[in-house]
């Protein structure tokens, strides 16, 4: 399976597949050719990251050596042209021996401090465990739960918050390392990685640690510079603030917690100039650490590893950081990373543009707003004479706004369809409350951090009373922190995103959702040398060019699909179109047909008797799949599917998944094993069903989002709008929206059925089982290593044939 020697060398760990080398040449000659995106798909078993890093880390030596420090010379040689070019060449070479001393020099300082470090040498305090349990304010101390005077109209709370916005501008400025590491990094140009996870960032730092890369310059030991970003969730070591829940009021508790007397003890008053700070950034680049060695760091060097780990950016050549740092212009700006001329690597980007809408969009119920309101007069009645009096008249403000906008809710519900658009100005045109100035409620509520302080407050009541389940909510993001994001969203809303209705369950929703992803994309797009979309499953990749980088002229867009490692002959795909003459459509309105479900249900059987070990379904939803289980049990169709392999059922809990999949991998590598799942579901995703966890996976229908939710509604209207402002006709709009629409749908089964095949020896058969499934503009749109394997038929007896010949020429059986 390897293939022809590269042209190139790319340092690859190990010697590489075909596929392996043609993605490296793919990535590589993108950036070098002057390509604006570059769209990747490479199946997940392929060594996706691992070609990714050696593609885009060579191209990296390579222009350094190549332009950066040649740039320098050509520079100063400009006023030169009557020199002799012995004194050019001469002149030449003492620049480049001093940026070669320059970099070993580094390397040497590098080589001592990190084993300094290992000998405990420069360790002054004894190694901490990380706190297991939530920090408990003392009962007798309620002024930490007050905000500081607030004065409605100045610019700053006190003298106090002026020092400290001063103190703040200082640091930024002086936040770059120091003149005498300068020289360890000439080239601005660096590679951003970006993932979805913590773990996905994690993996990727174990396998930069596999590699290493020729050094800018001949006859010289260069180690990558490697460095992980994340929020102060992962690299806060202070445990007042560790015992926070979300990572809003994580941020909000530690700039609390640096306003108070006495501070951060992990943060030196004298930061900028802190020797402490200076050495965690360079240990931080010094080896390749994970965003965990970093805390660990931290912790050994007793200084905060958040705030220090911004010192090593500068050092670095490859940054590795979750999406919401990359697409919040905000956190760029405040972590100081400058994307200008880099490569932006977007990994598993097949969700980018719903992680990019989720960032900016929010929503708020009548509920929502009863209960905050409830919270908000608590705690005001509590703390009235503790607070001065801007304090005061903004809370009132704030409650205020919250009663507007729950009555404007209540009187609506029931009127109103999902996607109906809503004007803001309708929202308090029968009320006062448009007399508030919401942009001054917003400074405010910045300001102060009195979210902030009112769920402490709260969640201290509630420990205490182990009651007052009313006025706060058990989910992971606090009701007043959803509300401060919603009256946010009221005084600055994006153009490219609109306020509409939603109808749930009989509950009415107002939503504020970004329709449009390339307005925040174009930022970093403008910047980037280069932006590199990769992913597992890819495809239909047409969207991508649509909706989030429509300005980029085709030529500049760059796409590759490759295929898979396995041998063509370990994966069959089925399209299954009927079962004892009973034709398979699952579409809405005809999915519940009990004649056609129990057909399902003697397909699988079928199937039961021929795959071995286990089988995962997918079915469009949770309530769907409930449905069809339950007419299983009335037919006892479930019962016989039960006698030929354990049956296992998608949790909809999230906490019961890690018990599911432990139970069920035991159970299908012993009888055999079938685990219903959900398109989208916590099984669709990221979870890896190598081997004998999944010989055959079954697709059943196309999981179509739901075409009258509000968000679908809004967004359809949003696209067909847009074609008809640039002088599309009607039936032209419509056919965007429906092929948006039904991306979506194949982007999840692409996601879903790759869950199967995740390394070069493995093996297994894909059932598609929808007659739809047959049409030419379905199938174009399925991945390219699932099309390349469509089987030609369609019936029934011969794919079943075709099933056991499949695992008798891989001498398995159902008798395992």
């Amino acid at each position: 399976m390897t293939g022809r020697l590269s042209p190139r060398k790319y340092n690859h760990p190990y010697d590489p597949y075909t596929i392996q080398i043609q993605l490296m040449n793919a990535v590589y000659d993108t950036i070098s050719n002057d390509y604006k995106i570059g769209i990747f798909e490479s199946p997940t078993g392929t060594g996706k990251t691992l070609s990714l890093i050696c593609s885009s880390m060579t191209w990296l030596r390579h222009y350094k050596r190549n332009h950066i420090f040649s740039e320098v010379v050509d520079n100063n040689s400009e006023d030169s042209d009557d020199e002799p070019e012995w004194v050019k060449t001469a002149y030449r070479e003492s620049i480049v021996s001093r940026s070669k001393g320059k970099i070993r020099e580094f390397e040497e300082h590098l080589d001592k401090l990190e084993k300094d470090y290992d000998q405990n040498k420069r360790r002054e305090a004894e190694l901490k465990s990380r706190p297991k349990k939530k920090f408990k304010p003392a009962d007798s101390d309620e002024s930490m739960f007050l905000p500081v005077d607030y004065h409605s109209d100045s610019e700053t709370t006190t003298d106090e918050s002026t020092e400290l916005a001063r103190q703040i501008e200082e640091l930024k400025k002086k936040l770059a390392p120091k003149k005498d590491v300068d020289y360890a990094n000439d080239c601005p140009t660096k590679i951003f990685y970006c993932s979805r996870t913590h773990s996905q960032l994690n993996q990727f730092a174990g396998q930069l640690r596999l590699t290493k890369f020729e050094s800018s310059f001949d006859d010289l030991q260069e180690r990558t510079k490697y460095l992980p970003l994340g929020s102060r969730k992962q690299l806060c070591i202070n445990d007042k603030v560790r015992s926070q829940v979300t990572v809003q009021s994580m941020n909000d508790a530690c700039i609390d917690l640096q306003k108070s007397k006495e501070g951060c003890k992990f943060l030196p008053k004298n930061y900028v100039d802190s020797d402490l700070v200076k050495e965690f950034s360079e240990l931080s680049v010094a080896k390749i650490r994970d965003i965990e060695d970093l805390g660990i760091l931290g912790t050994d060097l007793n200084v905060c590893p958040y705030y220090s780990v911004r010192g090593g950016i500068e050092l670095t050549e490859i940054i590795s950081l979750p999406y919401q740092m990359i697409f919040q212009d905000s956190t760029r700006d405040i972590m100081k990373l400058d994307v200008k001329d880099s490569i932006v690597i977007i990994d598993e980007a097949h969700n980018i543009m719903d992680v990019i809408t989720s960032l900016y969009s929010v929503s708020i119920t009548a509920d929502n707003l009863d209960r905050v309101i409830k919270s908000l007069k608590f705690y005001l009645g509590k703390f009235i004479k503790k607070l001065n009096s801007g304090n005061r008249i903004n809370l009132q403000k704030l409650i205020k706004i919250c009663q507007s906008l729950r009555n404007f809710i209540n009187d609506k519900s029931g009127k109103v369809k999902p996607g109906d658009e809503i004007n803001v100005d309708d929202i308090f045109q029968d009320s006062t409350a448009d007399l508030v100035n919401i942009h001054k409620l917003e400074k405010f509520l910045s300001k102060t951090k009195i979210a902030y302080k009112i769920e402490n407050y709260l969640e201290k009541i509630e420990i205490e009373n182990e009651t007052n389940t009313t006025i706060r909510s058990s989910s992971s993001t606090p009701l007043l922190f959803s509300v401060v994001s919603f009256l946010k969203s009221l005084t600055h809303p994006s153009t490219e995103g609109k306020f509409f209705w939603d109808v749930t369950n009989n509950t009415t929703t107002i939503n504020y959702m970004l329709l449009d992803p390339s307005g925040v994309f174009k930022d970093i797009l403008n910047q980037a040398k280069c932006i590199l979309l990769c992913g597992g499953t890819m495809e239909p990749m047409s969207d991508y060019a649509d909706y989030l980088f429509p300005s980029v002229l085709p030529e500049k867009v760059n796409k590759f699909t490759c295929g898979h490692v396995i041998p063509k002959e370990n994966l069959d795909v089925f399209t299954v179109t009927e079962m004892n003459g009973i034709d398979f459509e699952f579409s809405f309105n005809k999915r519940n047909n009990a004649v056609q479900l129990n057909a399902l249900g003697s397909f699988i059987i079928e199937v039961c008797k021929r795959v071995p070990y286990g089988i995962v379904i997918f079915f469009p939803s949770y309530k769907y799949l409930n449905q069809v289980l339950m007419e299983w049990k009335k037919s006892n169709l479930l019962n016989s599917i039960s006698q030929l392999k354990s049956v296992f059922q998608e949790p909809s809990d999230a906490t019961k998944v890690e018990q599911t999949l432990s139970e069920y991998s035991t159970a299908a590598q012993a009888k055999g094993a079938i685990l219903f799942s959900v398109v989208g579901g916590k099984m669709s995703e990221g979870i890896n069903f190598s081997d004998n966890l999944a010989r055959a996976v079954l697709m059943v229908g196309l999981p179509y989002p739901n075409a009258f939710s509000g968000e679908m509604v809004a967004k359809r209207n949003f696209i067909e709008k847009n074609v008809i402002s640039k002088g599309g006709t009607n039936n032209e709009a419509k056919e965007k929206s429906m092929n948006y629409y039904e991306n979506l749908c194949m982007r999840a089964v692409n996601q879903s059925i790759g869950r199967s095949i995740r390394h070069i020896k493995d093996y297994s058969i894909i059932y598609l089982i929808d007659s739809r499934f047959k049409y030419p503009r379905i199938q174009i749109k399925l991945s390219k290593w699932v099309r390349d394997r469509l089987q030609a038929t369609n019936n029934t007896s011969q794919i079943f044939n075709q099933t056991e010949e499949f695992f008798l020429n891989k001498s398995v059986t159902t008798d395992v």
